[in-house]
């Protein structure tokens, strides 16, 4: 089974922003990219079409991140 890596990189942020999920705090998208070795730029895409199909939400600000939407 061949998947592409934005597919991989895509459930390793959803995955992530779901362990983090309980704290109820925004998971900053640098700490999921330095972690896993994911380009920041790709998971910044790849977080923007998970939120514009409202699998996440974001919040913006020194504090902000990304949280799973459901």
């Amino acid at each position: 089974l061949n998947i592409s890596a934005k597919t991989e990189y895509a459930c390793v942020a959803v995955f992530e922003l779901a362990r983090h999920h309980h704290l109820g705090q925004p998971v900053p998208l640098r700490s999921i990219a330095e972690a896993h070795g994911i380009p920041s730029q790709f998971l910044v895409q790849i977080l923007l079409q998970l939120k514009t199909a409202g699998l996440v939400k974001s919040t913006r600000g020194a504090s902000g991140g990304y949280q799973l939407a459901m």
